[in-house]
């Protein structure tokens, strides 16, 4: 049987277009580019990524091959003989599966490969996730044998390019509508799975389980159905019930409102990685604490520009992170505390690459005070007609030495206006302007 697997291997399309799926993965996997990547430093990320191609692009590909494979004895005429061999209609479709899907494993570890070299080289931490991994690969599995079955049953030479299209087809249509319950049998996962989150486990393997299954079970199709080979059995009831199990089970989770089906949020670490500079902190998740270089710049010129002020938000905790009780003078969620300091706010971290300027901005933007809900924005005069927030916001960036948003003349008069204040006055009259954001008033009128 190894021998004839081995053989089937050498002879058989799958393993070209292996190979051509696995220099095309390397090539989008060793192309991209760390200082605009969303994935690269992110072990969720990587994972997802490779799965997604593998499952989307190699998958379908490799679907088509398998239907190639399977009706080449039908296109050449040698179905008679394939049919009175010593082994069933189920043994000699698992044949084919087993070799486009081991030449599959192949390319798909290459491309594992590539995505953790390339996440080991900015992640400070060696936390490889294979769930989605393992599901890419089984979902894979089940698209293989679904080529086989097809072309098994159906052995025309259109067979083969309509099944990878109708692959890539049904994938299309699950992302625009990935709530439809289909999506589910036929995951796809193509989701943000940043530090704040982490792969749903269990339902990941009950998919792979579902998969698995269900590939082992379509492959029996051909001999139920084809009365020249020899049925499979009641063997064959196996999988079938293992995948009715799993997928039932799959098709009857919910995921609580606003949360992913295939993720949930990270556990609170014991310490996040933390930074403090003056009056400013800045923490982050332990699986990013390759960018506290960066953070503690950051942190360094948000202290500076807010200098004295007390009125704007000075702890920034990354998103998913729980705040402590009292940070910067506060409970948790970014209320004021009775002390009338901001409380610590929300930091988002949208790529696991952030260079200093980036941070700082995003860390300017955030201590930024928010009117309250419903609070209807001030418009100035002296700005042209812009909002009040609009001017402070700018006002922040100038002092940490960012270029100004630029609103037209007046706006920037406004904007210049302020800065040559004596620093004691421009002090007081942002103390004053946050404030009276956070109260929903009008700020007070512009230093002379």
């Amino acid at each position: 049987m190894t021998r004839v697997l081995l053989h089937e291997m050498r002879r058989g399309e799958a393993g070209k277009v292996a190979v051509l799926s696995a220099l095309a993965g390397v090539w989008y996997l060793a192309s991209a580019d760390p200082a605009s990547s969303d994935w690269i430093g992110w072990w969720n990320q990587a994972s997802i990524k490779v799965q997604i191609f593998g499952v989307i692009v190699m998958g379908s590909l490799m679907s088509a091959a398998a239907a190639w494979s399977a009706s080449r004895a039908r296109r050449t005429r040698t179905a008679l003989w394939a049919d009175t061999t010593p082994r069933g209609g189920w043994q000699q479709a698992l044949l084919l599966w087993a070799a486009a899907w081991l030449w599959s494993l192949v390319a798909y570890a290459v491309m594992t490969a590539v995505a953790f070299q390339r996440t080991a080289s900015v992640s400070d931490v060696t936390e490889p996730v294979w769930s989605p991994l393992l599901l890419g690969v089984a979902m894979t599995g089940l698209q293989i044998a679904a080529g086989v079955t097809a072309g098994t049953l159906l052995p025309t030479r259109i067979t083969a390019p309509v099944m990878g299209l109708l692959w890539y087809a049904m994938f299309v249509v699950f992302a625009f509508v990935p709530d439809l319950p289909p999506a589910r049998l036929f995951p796809a996962i193509d989701e943000h799975l940043d530090t704040a989150y982490a792969p749903h486990t269990a339902r990941l393997l009950v998919a792979a389980a579902w998969c698995a299954a269900a590939a082992l079970a379509l492959l029996a199709v051909p001999a139920l159905v084809r009365r020249e080979v020899l049925s499979p059995g009641p063997l064959a009831v196996v999988p079938a019930v293992v995948a009715l199990v799993a997928g039932g089970a799959l098709l009857s989770f919910r995921a609580p409102e606003s949360h992913s089906f295939w993720a949930v949020p990270a556990g609170q670490p014991e310490r996040p990685a933390c930074v403090t500079e003056g009056r400013t902190t800045a923490c982050l998740w332990p699986a990013d604490r390759h960018l506290l270089p960066e953070a503690g710049a950051a942190v360094r010129t948000v202290d500076r520009a807010l200098g004295p002020l007390t009125a704007f938000h000075r702890g920034f905790y990354a998103t998913g992170l729980t705040v402590p009780e009292g940070a910067d003078g506060t409970g948790a969620g970014g209320a004021t505390g009775s002390g009338g300091a901001p409380g610590a706010v929300e930091l988002p971290v949208n790529q696991p690459v952030l260079d200093r300027r980036s941070m700082a901005e995003a860390m300017l933007d955030a201590s930024l005070p928010q009117p309250p809900y419903e609070c209807e924005p001030h418009v100035m005069r002296e700005t042209g007609g812009y909002p009040d927030t609009f001017l402070v916001q700018a006002l922040v960036h100038a002092r940490a030495g960012s270029p100004a948003p630029y609103y037209g003349d007046r706006f920037a008069e406004a904007v210049e206006r302020v800065r040559k204040a004596p620093a004691a006055a421009q002090n007081a009259w942002l103390e004053a302007a946050a404030r009276a954001i956070g109260a929903c008033r009008p700020v007070p009128p512009l230093p002379r």
